[in-house]
């Protein structure tokens, strides 16, 4: 058995590394006081980021040490989650992410985290924003703290610089937020598409702003504007500025992306770019089609060869804490296994991510061919998966996919994958979101980890016990199930009610969710 050490108070020492993490400890314990016991913060760079090691002795310092962006917040966390009330176990623990890059995916105007605030979307990608300004704010602050508990590396925000929520002083203030606490706001940016660096606003890196002074540099899109996703269907969005392009063969616009790149990193403290050249209509104009030999699909991969270069030259700096930037680069979804698409990649720059998105059918169906022997021929050395499974793209927005998640966490790490990728803009007060952000965050970290576990330990609890826990996994599967009747939806919500009635505190909020979303989901159905 270990022995036990009892702190009464603490004197955090080295607290300039990581005053947050260091106000985790004073919170819990308490500052000062004749038997404060002293506890030493240690910068490591060479820990991968998020990596940390927690020494507690019989006596003396206890020693916390971490990378320099996150790992002393993680080491916080985790000595204060160590305490019992008979005492802090005595001992070395040492952790390290399993996939290093675990980022999660949002736009603004459908991220809805403080669940009070007005304007709610649960769909879109070209949306004006309809909640009030300091909405952007309470949404985002309780996704980083959710990130911060979670150890969830980074969040991927479109719609960051957006006039309507408060354009830069927002952005920064958010940035500034997240970075205290370990957690990357990392900035989505349309490249000739999807309103540019500034998203939304009479700004000079709007992109809408720039091609309405320069209409000789707009791309020529198709009629349709738009995407097919089997798990979807066709999608069209509504003519709109946000949804004006340019032509990547012009100089000129390659120039003007280059400077916003610039201001955008002189600007807001960002931990780093997930890039998008655009997914709704590659230009036809003459001088793409002869450059690209008439390649014609969503996206061009020519397009982005075009580009990138400049970009990610323009884009390499360090970022919070000195860390480098992270920057991620958008491949598109359900082609990872079609090596000679991807060729025209081969020749961009190997010190940034791409990112590989997969559909949920597609993975269900391809998923075995995703090994180790595969990635080492991908075209760069560090790849991560994003998906849309559990996300409205594939009709799963507040669908329980937790199995999902586990299985794309697991074969990514066996298969040498670097990260993964979720959408998590609906907030975890939903209980089926809830349970698949842990099994995203517990399996991204540790790939290994037994399925048993998870369920004993994370799962079980939350709904009253084990058998419990796999009935509201049950009746969560039937709000999915186009077949299901009024009359078994029905009973999924008298059930429910009978477990509001014997529980209590939280576990009680999760049956209450599922008795109300299943007496909706009944009433529709009739």
């Amino acid at each position: 058995m270990s022995s036990l050490r009892q702190i009464s108070g603490v004197r955090v020492l080295g607290d300039t590394h990581a005053p947050f993490a260091a106000g985790l400890l004073r919170e819990a314990w308490g500052e000062g006081g004749p038997d404060a016991v002293p506890v030493r913060f240690t910068v490591d760079p060479a820990l991968p980021e998020g990596g940390h090691r927690v020494e507690v002795p019989e006596q003396g310092e206890i020693r916390l040490t971490g990378d320099p962006f996150a790992g002393l917040v993680y080491a916080a966390r985790a000595l204060v989650a160590a305490a019992t009330p008979d005492g802090l176990p005595v001992g070395t623990t040492v952790s390290a992410p399993g996939l290093p890059l675990r980022t999660l995916w949002t736009w603004d105007h459908s991220t809805n985290w403080d669940t009070r605030q007005l304007g709610q979307q649960e769909i879109g990608a070209l949306n004006p924003y309809a909640k009030s300004a300091d909405a952007f704010g309470a949404d985002y602050r309780r996704l980083v703290d959710f990130c911060s508990r979670e150890r969830i590396g980074g969040i991927v925000v479109y719609g960051l610089l957006r006039d309507a929520h408060g354009g830069i002083e927002a952005a920064r203030d958010l940035c500034d937020y997240a970075n205290a606490r370990g957690v990357r706001i990392i900035a989505g940016v349309g490249i000739n598409a999807y309103g540019g660096i500034y998203f939304d606003g009479r700004h000079r890196y709007n992109l809408a702003t720039w091609l309405r002074q320069r209409p000789d540099l707009a791309a020529e899109l198709p009629r349709k504007v738009g995407f097919d996703i089997d798990e979807f269907g066709d999608l069209h969005f509504p003519a709109s500025e946000y949804m004006m392009a340019a032509c990547p063969s012009q100089p000129d616009n390659l120039a003007w992306h280059r400077d916003a790149i610039d201001w955008l990193l002189d600007t807001l403290p960002v931990g780093g770019i997930n890039f998008e050249t655009g997914d709704y209509g590659s230009c036809a104009c003459a001088r793409c089609a002869n450059r690209t030999g008439g390649e014609r699909t969503s996206w061009s991969y020519e397009a982005m060869r075009s580009v990138y270069p400049t970009l990610l030259e323009t884009a390499r700096r360090p970022g919070p804490a000195g860390v480098p930037l992270r920057h991620l680069v958008e491949v598109y979804w359900d082609n990872i296994f079609d090596l000679d698409a991807q060729q025209p990649l081969a020749d961009l720059p190997d010190d940034v991510a791409y990112q590989y998105c997969v559909n949920r059918g597609f993975w269900y169906d391809q998923r075995d061919r995703l090994t180790a022997a595969h990635v080492e021929r991908l075209p760069h050395t560090t790849n991560v998966l994003r998906t849309h499974a559990g996300s409205q793209w594939n009709r799963q927005r507040h669908s329980w996919v937790p199995e999902l998640y586990a299985d794309l966490a697991t074969r990514s790490g066996a298969a040498g994958m670097r990260g993964l990728t979720i959408f998590a803009e609906p907030s975890d007060y939903h209980p089926t979101n809830e349970i698949s952000y842990l099994a995203y965050a517990r399996f991204s970290w540790d790939p290994e980890l037994a399925w048993a576990d998870f369920w004993r330990d994370e799962v079980a609890p939350r709904f009253g016990g084990a058998a419990e826990a796999e009935a509201f996994r049950d009746g969560a599967a039937l709000l999915d199930d186009p077949a299901a009747t009024g009359a078994t939806l029905a009973a999924v919500s008298a059930d429910s009610l009978a477990m509001v009635a014997a529980t209590g505190g939280e576990v009680q909020r999760r049956w209450l969710w599922l008795a109300e979303r299943a007496s909706r989901f009944g009433y529709a159905a009739g």
